[in-house]
């Protein structure tokens, strides 16, 4: 189990997404924070959203506050 802050970024045109179901990776982490799927968007996020996906990472970790 994976208890650190967690930013999940998906597609939602990625097989994994459409075909399969986000339950098992919510069970697995309890401190999952935020789900974005984007629209349009297959299995290379990072790729195809490069701009999004730098943003999201940088707004999410700006969010966390270090213990």
């Amino acid at each position: 189990m994976i208890r650190q802050p967690v930013l999940y970024i998906g597609g939602d045109r990625d097989p994994v997404v459409r075909f399969g179901s986000l339950e098992p990776m919510k069970a697995a982490l309890p401190n999952l924070l935020q789900i974005k799927l984007l629209p349009g968007c297959g299995h290379w996020t990072q790729q195809e959203r490069q701009a999004y996906v730098t943003s999201s990472l940088l707004a999410f970790l700006q969010g966390l506050t270090l213990a």
